[in-house]
């Protein structure tokens, strides 16, 4: 049997041997089932064994009356962690929907080690002829060149173990191993630093978690840009004592950026240690000395900056691991420029709205009768949809840190469920707390009109206090009438009318321009 295999990049495989009824018809219906997941079938051979060696001993059990194997490959994106129960998880929901006859037997997680490579590199130059080969100050240089590998690579060959140049050099020239032809006279053959493999009969290494990996080095240089802050704040001989931190970090940290790679020079070592602690004393000492306020809150501010950084790589990779390899990842050539005018559009409408609380709720003034530019309907808008946004996006990376740790197989209604609500709710409650913040603006303006002060602006609305005096006995007022000995607020006017807000009355009323004189207010009262 052939599996269509998948086109996106899988990072974990499981081999799960499951047992179907031995009938033509159930093994054709589940490899059809599992194939169309883009999952591989072929059959199962109890003489063959599964999986490692213990899973071998474990397989050679009858599966059942009437039953035969097959082995399924499980392609799943995501951590270790989870991943075996997953593949079990996602088989068994398969078989129940469609009331196939699959049972699981056994499931195996397949790793291996390829982020660790213990082969001999060995790189390939061209050299000029021993004869001809400059001396003094030029051939001293082409030497050093060669040494630190500053020379144009021809070949790079990669033998296990550790094998001798000469070695290798007669097996190129016998035309081994691809038969392509190799010239020992125009070539020259070199191990570069930190290069050597592992010996053939050396022990396999022991797995070692990322984790403990990054964990160390990650908390060497944040130790460092510490000792850089520490250095702006303290004084005198105090100063020697980050210093001398940094100095004793410097061999630790560069042992676990060489740690890929066996038998590292120390030079080599020392140098990538130098390079990583000094650059993040540096940057710690940069941060201090440029962040605002006395150097005394510059731990302060470092806290602030490393809880703001942590917190939005945890946001950005939880929307990696919830969007790529999904239904968005694959239709985002249309769906993308489908948003973008989507919100171009909602933001001027939504500012609209807030534009409308703060003037029609706010001060009974009708928003059509100011004029608000799109650019300030634009920025009122921002704060509020950007606010619902990110926390959509946070409910998002949620439920994308459960993808990849693969929890929400076992409760996946839900979450199909949850997380759109979800979304939605904080959305509708960031966008009605935008729309109470208009509201507050708006009783803040009150106050201060009361108060005698002109308000503050409100994205483009500005307010002011101006006195009113009629031209005429009998001045037409809607909603009046009009007080002349006191300030009214005003926003502007819209066409031949001006709209007013008394603070005593808190009313609002119109009148024609050309019924009336209005001065700006200088005091609190007029007349």
């Amino acid at each position: 049997m052939t599996a269509a295999l998948p086109v996106e990049p899988f990072n974990r495989r499981i081999e799960v041997l499951i047992a179907v009824m031995d009938r033509q018809d159930e093994k054709e219906l589940a490899a059809q089932l599992l194939e169309n997941r883009g999952w591989s079938v072929r059959p199962w051979h109890p003489e063959a064994g599964h999986g490692s060696p213990e899973g071998r001993r474990g397989a050679a059990a009858p599966l059942g009356p009437g039953r035969t194997g097959l082995l399924v490959e499980v392609r799943l994106h995501g951590a270790r962690f989870g991943a075996v129960q997953a593949a079990v998880s996602e088989i068994e929901a398969l078989a129940r929907r469609h009331q196939a006859g699959i049972w699981v037997v056994d499931a195996v997680l397949i790793e291996h080690d390829l982020s660790h490579d213990y082969r001999t590199e060995i790189h390939a130059h061209r050299h000029l002829p021993r004869a001809s080969a400059p001396s003094g100050f030029r051939g001293r240089l082409a030497a050093l060149r060669t040494t630190l590998g500053l020379i144009t690579t021809v070949r790079i060959l990669k033998q296990p173990g550790r094998p001798s140049v000469e070695d290798v050099a007669q097996r190129l020239e016998r035309g081994t191993p691809t038969g392509r032809p190799y010239d020992a006279e125009a070539l020259r053959l070199r191990i570069p630093m930190g290069m050597e493999g592992r010996a053939a009969d050396a022990p396999p290494p022991d797995p070692v978690s990322a984790w403990r990996l990054a964990g160390p080095l990650l908390a060497g240089l944040g130790v460092a840009t510490a000792c850089g802050f520490a250095t702006a704040v303290l004084h005198g001989f105090q100063i020697l004592v980050p210093l001398i931190i940094v100095c004793g970090l410097i061999r630790p940290v560069g042992r676990q950026l060489t740690e890929r790679r066996q038998d590292k020079p120390p030079i080599v070592v020392v140098a990538w240690g130098t390079a990583s602690v000094v650059g993040c004393a540096a940057l710690g000492l940069v941060l201090a000395l440029t962040a605002p306020g006395p150097p005394g809150q510059a731990p302060r501010t470092l806290a602030y900056a490393v809880g703001g950084g942590s917190a939005l790589a945890f946001v950005l990779y939880g929307l990696g691991y919830a969007l790529v390899h999904s239904w968005f990842s694959r239709n985002a050539n249309w769906a993308v420029p489908a948003l973008v005018p989507a919100l171009a559009l909602s933001l001027p409408w939504f500012g609209g709205l807030l534009h409308t609380m703060y003037l029609q709720a706010g001060f009974g003034v009708p928003s059509d009768a100011i004029h608000v530019s799109v650019y300030s309907s634009y920025a009122a808008s921002l704060k509020p949809v950007g606010l619902a946004l990110g926390l959509a996006a946070v409910v998002l990376a949620l439920a994308g840190w459960m993808r990849h740790y693969h929890q929400w197989v076992h409760a996946r209604g839900m979450v199909r469920i949850g997380v759109p609500l979800m979304s939605l709710f904080v959305i509708g409650i960031s966008l009605a707390a935008g729309l109470a913040g208009a509201e507050a603006s708006a009783n803040r303006a009150r106050t201060a009109a009361t108060a005698g002060t002109t308000p503050a602006p409100y994205y483009g609305v500005r307010g002011r206090l101006i006195c009113v005096k009629p031209l005429a006995e009998k001045t037409p007022v809607f909603n009046g009438p009009l007080a002349t000995t006191r300030p009214l607020l005003t926003f502007g006017t819209s066409g031949d009318r001006v709209w007013l807000w008394d603070p005593q009355r808190a009313e609002s009323l119109s009148v024609r321009l050309e019924d009336v004189v209005v001065t700006e207010a200088r005091s609190s009262t007029c007349g």
